[in-house]
């Protein structure tokens, strides 16, 4: 990649092209507005937001959940372009992309699963135009032409489907207009060096349909400087030529991607009782493979990492703009026939997301069809060690795809009573296949002439059929009941098996002949299960509405997120069918809101809430023994509360602000404790590292492992999981002037507070995340129509590099005494940038 003089010109053409444009005399003034927006009238409030958290439309002072609603101008102000990004403009949000495996991971008030898991799926799930995910790998697409997104917290198992205890976040796609509207976008970001465009197409197509066609295109050069240089390698064979075994350097001097999608939405609507509407996404992207999304964050004895003890000169070990790794070994790359001899750390996406909306009103009942069909592959090479040796080389293929059908009935009688029924199905299957190279100097087969440790093929198929109802009752004009329930039953299978592996001093992989206690095949080196429950989940809700504008309410929420299997780590000949399973995650409790608006000017949002969380899915990473142990924790004990508030201060001057106190502690949990090595010498007499302690035998002495090490584990009773600051806020505001009649300007600012959290799930002391804070702000002018707007975009502007996750890295464990280094995902540092767009 080049420097970002090109991308700038690109960019200056670009806009110049915006400003010259001319504008048609048929071009619509406004903004791009779908028919669901349209027909979505408040009839007290025109200027309300409207939100579907019970797949109905509401304002959002009416409607008994908490949600934050964003629209497309709160999105766009700071060019929130994917789930990370629009996860930071609401407190309690952490969304890490990590690309490779699971994808990512969603937190919302402190629950969330590890993105390190194929299997997992997420507490959080997220519907694109209303087909829903609860896969990690919803964290690795571009978000973009937006019409709203709702953040809503705390258990959904009523409106959304299967695997929401912690919240979900529905995405609305901007749909057809009713003239024909035009716009474009183009924004060039200086410290990444990123370039971006977007634009759409939207109209009338004839009398009955519509049509709205979107694209981005984006590149960046990198925020994250990739220091490996060309070096001798520790790790390879004596038996094979030392020029084959040449780490060759990082594959570029930063770490780069870019991407490019696009959106088509068609739009029927043959009578006025009838709309079909169907979407098409799709994406393709190119990054340096999944080591680039982390780095190595320390703790390091002499600052700098270390690899089984060799000590990696071009790394650092802090949170920063810097890492270090290399393109893969050439002699590593030749023997990866899916690689056809190409050694460049490399990695590939390709999705897809259909769906067809179909709504029919027979009256007073609305019937809905929701098809949806999801498709993600992601296929890297790279090292996963996170320095210059590539002690760990890994190519992954992993692809996600699933298949679901609702049906729903909504009512809208004119009399006290009305109901929400409906019933959901979903086909899911999730797929890998992994290459490994895990130290060459041990793994080295000469008789086969071949480097790679093992080569593992496994699946997961789920089948998940689902029923759930709703009867909402108005006693009075002022009070409302309601009161549902969803039912759930859920199977999934999965298939593993080693098709190569050899045996080393750090694993038994040859498993061609192991016969696996449980599997439901006899097949030799074959572990299979299955995996059955099921669950009702009710809800019920007192609401109260004392005036126009105003809610308070009292709702009782239970939640589920199904068992299953996590098919991430090699099987070895000592794997058992309890290191790959886990049980289903429950939560129930109390949630009671008020929200309403006063003097017409201050909108106001307050939440108190207490749940309780029953076997919350947790997996951490053994890096010693590398494998990932799967677990679930016995209880976790949520309490907190949430105020939002948006004032319109002055005509142009908006200032909004929010604060969020969620107490989460573990109960009745203990596991794995952080990296730490412990010499055999020394098994008797060393003391546990800080916050854990020794597994102890029967008699009461130290517990000790087939080669004479100790056990240590970690009690985490007491302690906030990864992830859960106790405190969030944020502040902000945008103020909007004129310069006569035709022009407009805006200055906007936001700050974002976080207090101190564990970005990994063993609470490792490197991985403790500082409390801080964020600012953003931009700047922009434009035309009083908006037919075109200049900006000066800035997120992040005091350069804060925080984790968004963390784990215990291969290799990090050799030096004895001493805690195992980390691997983090960190947040992009400073982001300062220039964006034109025009509309017409």
């Amino acid at each position: 990649m080049s420097g970002y003089q090109p991308k700038l010109v690109v960019f200056l053409g670009s806009a110049s092209v915006l400003a010259l444009a001319p504008a048609p005399v048929w071009a619509a003034q406004q903004e791009p507005e779908s028919p669901a927006t349209a027909t979505a009238a408040v009839e007290d409030d025109s200027d309300a937001i409207v939100v579907t958290a019970r797949l109905r439309n509401e304002s959002l002072l009416d409607v008994p959940v908490s949600v934050s609603a964003l629209s497309n101008e709160d999105i766009t102000r700071y060019n929130a372009g994917d789930l990370t990004k629009i996860g930071e403009l609401t407190p309690t949000v952490i969304i890490s992309n990590y690309r490779t495996i699971g994808g990512g991971s969603l937190s919302i008030r402190g629950i969330s699963s590890p993105p390190t898991q194929v299997g997992y799926e997420q507490p959080v799930s997220v519907a694109l135009d209303g087909v829903q995910t609860s896969s990690g790998r919803v964290a690795t697409l571009g978000f973009f032409d937006l019409e709203q997104v709702e953040i809503l917290k705390g258990p959904q198992a009523l409106f959304f489907g299967k695997n929401s205890p912690a919240g979900v976040i529905s995405v609305t796609s901007a749909g057809p207009t009713s003239d024909l509207s035009v716009g474009l976008r183009a924004s060039y970001e200086f410290v990444g060096d990123e370039i971006s465009t977007e634009g759409f197409v939207a109209g009338p197509i004839g009398d009955t349909l519509g049509g709205r066609l979107a694209f981005k295109y984006r590149d960046m050069q990198g925020w994250l400087y990739n220091n490996a240089e060309p070096a001798p390698n520790p790790f390879f064979p004596a038996a094979l030529p030392a020029a084959e075994g040449r780490l060759p350097g990082a594959p570029d001097d930063r770490v780069g991607d870019h991407e490019i999608m696009g959106r088509a939405t068609l739009e029927f609507a043959p009578t006025d009782t009838f709309t079909a509407t169907a979407r098409v996404f799709a994406l393709h992207g190119i990054d340096q493979g999944g080591g680039s999304y982390s780095q190595n964050i320390g703790p390091c004895s002499d600052g700098r990492p270390r690899s089984f003890g060799v000590v990696d000169p071009f790394g650092d070990c802090t949170a920063d703009n810097q890492t270090s790794f290399s393109n893969v070994v050439p002699a590593i790359a030749d023997r990866v026939p899916a690689l056809d001899g190409d050694n460049r750390s490399r990695g590939k996406q390709r999705a897809v997301t259909a769906s067809l909306n179909m709504q029919l009103e027979l009256g007073a009942i609305t019937l809905t069809s929701i098809t949806g069909n999801l498709y993600n592959r992601y296929r890297s090479i790279s090292g996963l060690t996170h320095t210059v040796d590539n002690a760990l080389t890994t190519y992954e293929d992993t692809s996600y795809r699933a298949f679901s059908q609702e049906f729903r009935a909504l009512s809208d009688f004119d009399g006290p009573i009305n109901f929400l029924a409906g019933v959901y199905y979903q086909n899911a299957k999730d797929e890998l296949y992994n290459h490994t190279n895990f130290r060459a100097d041990i793994s080295y087969n000469a008789a086969a002439d071949q480097l790679v440790t093992y080569v593992k093929e496994a699946d997961l198929r789920s089948r998940a059929y689902s029923a759930f109802g709703q009867v909402i009752w108005d006693l009075t004009d002022k009070l409302e009941v309601s009161a549902g329930a969803r039912w759930t039953s859920e199977r999934k299978r999965t298939f593993n098996r080693n098709i190569y592996g050899v045996d080393t001093a750090l694993g038994r992989f040859n498993t061609l002949n192991t016969i696996y206690a449980g599997s439901t095949d006899p097949t030799p080196g074959v572990l299979a299960a299955e995996f059955r429950d099921e669950n009702i989940s009710p809800e019920a809700t007192i609401s109260y509405r004392p005036a126009p504008n105003s809610t308070i309410y009292l709702a009782y929420k239970t939640g589920f997120k199904s068992g299953g299997f996590g098919i991430t780590s090699p099987i070895q000949t000592t794997t058992l069918l309890s290191d790959i399973d886990f049980e289903s995650e429950t939560v129930k409790g109390f949630e009671a809101g008020a929200k309403g608006k006063l003097f017409d000017r201050l909108t106001l949002q307050a939440t108190a809430f207490a749940f309780d969380f029953k076997n919350l899915q947790v997996t951490t990473y053994d890096a010693a023994a590398i494998r990932f142990q799967i677990n679930n924790a016995g209880k976790v004990r949520q309490r907190g509360f949430e105020l939002e508030a948006d004032l319109d201060a002055a005509d142009g001057l908006r200032l909004r602000g929010a604060i969020a106190y969620v107490h989460n502690r573990f109960r009745d949990y203990t596991g794995q404790c952080y990296g730490f090595t412990i010499p055999v010498a020394q098994a008797l007499t060393a003391a546990a590292p800080p916050g854990c302690s020794f597994v102890l035998a029967a008699d009461g002495s130290r517990a000790r492992t087939p080669t004479g090490g100790v056990i240590l584990q970690q009690v985490f009773d007491g302690r906030a999981p990864a992830r859960s600051p106790d405190w969030a806020a944020n502040a902000g505001f945008d103020y909007t002037g004129s310069v006569g009649s035709d022009l407009e300007w805006t200055i906007a600012g936001d700050a974002f507070y976080s207090s101190s959290y564990f970005a990994g799930d063993t609470l490792a002391p490197a991985s403790e995340q500082d409390s801080f804070w964020r600012f953003n702000a931009s700047v922009s002018i434009g035309a009083a129509d908006d037919r075109w707007r200049f900006s000066l975009i800035g997120r992040n502007l005091t350069n804060k590099y925080y984790l968004l996750f963390a784990g215990d890295r291969t290799g990090g464990t050799s030096v004895p005494l001493t805690q195992g280094e980390q691997r983090g995902v960190v947040a992009r540092g400073r982001e300062v940038g220039v964006q034109a767009a025009l509309r017409f």
